[in-house]
């Protein structure tokens, strides 16, 4: 019996920086079930179907990445004793011979396959999810969205706190359903093939996500380049979203038309909510995506 093999660029944060492998998903050929897409950004004609996901990179993949890694032409040492020039070449090189042989992908690999991982199709993109339901009753659901450079890999030490926090000081009330997706262009989500997925289309892809997973009601949280995307949200304010918790400083976001947000609903957008769990989050202040 042979066994069909899917390919899929992944980019993954390890430590500081970044490291690049291919990601090979092994599927019993007897599995009719839908398949992830081949290749960055790809996606079969899957509808709405939610197909489960698993990592595993070749072995020849790691070694070669290894061996690239060691074969780095550096570049002649800086000439100034600090950071003006970029960089230090021997900041570099730590890290490299750290990428080279000390870094455990499998380890890695194996926290990632630890955790339900699902891949769905919206607009037309392939996006790479986790999905951790808590064990209390009446979680509350919550999407996270990691932020530039990043991957979904800094989450997972939030993950369990957030599903089982009575195990870290909590109580059942502060159960969270999670759920984590990979950007557009980033770890296992399909890559792009054209323009227009910012912060505004990934707002809209989120929210079909979390109505595709059947959430009514839910929380949204973003930092760095994540808090432009669930601020968009809140413009958006799709049926279902209760707050947002950004955790990044920045402007406030304009309006599809161009406008910004007029101040007292800047304000309305900002203040804590009374009562209740939703008093850590901020509200979005309108129903409506134009100003006012």
């Amino acid at each position: 019996m042979t066994t069909t093999r899917l390919v899929a660029l992944a980019v993954l944060v390890v430590g500081t920086g970044f490291a690049v492998a291919q990601a090979r998903i092994d599927l019993d050929p007897g599995d009719t079930s839908p398949k992830p897409a081949t290749g960055a950004g790809a996606a079969t004609n899957h509808g709405s179907s939610i197909r489960p996901f698993r990592v595993d990179v070749p072995q020849a993949d790691l070694e070669e990445l290894r061996r690239r890694i060691l074969a780095t032409r550096w570049p002649e040492k800086e000439t100034v004793a600090d950071s003006s020039q970029g960089v230090p070449l021997e900041t570099m090189r730590q890290l490299a011979r750290y990428w080279a042989t000390e870094y455990d992908w499998r380890k890695a690999e194996a926290r990632l396959n630890a955790i339900p991982q699902f891949v769905t199709t919206i607009d037309g993109l392939d996006i790479h999810f986790l999905h951790v339901r808590s064990k209390h009753p009446n979680a509350l659901p919550l999407i996270v969205t990691h932020g530039w450079p990043g991957s979904i890999i800094e989450q997972l030490k939030i993950i369990d706190p957030l599903v089982n926090p009575t195990a870290h000081g909590g109580t059942a009330s502060d159960a969270f359903d999670v759920v984590i997706p990979s950007m557009p262009g980033y770890g296992f989500s399909g890559k792009p093939t054209n323009v227009g997925w910012g912060p505004e289309r990934m707002g809209r892809a989120w929210a079909t996500l979390m109505a595709r997973l059947g959430y009514t009601r839910y929380v949204a949280q973003g930092g760095d380049w994540g808090a432009f995307v669930v601020d968009q949200m809140a413009l958006q304010a799709p049926a279902g979203l209760l707050a947002i918790h950004p955790t990044c400083r920045r402007r406030f976001p304009r309006t599809s038309t161009g406008r910004s947000w007029p101040a007292p609903r800047r304000r309305r957008a900002c203040r804590p909510t009374n009562g209740g769990r939703t008093r850590r989050w901020s509200e979005p202040s309108s129903r409506s995506t134009t100003p006012g």
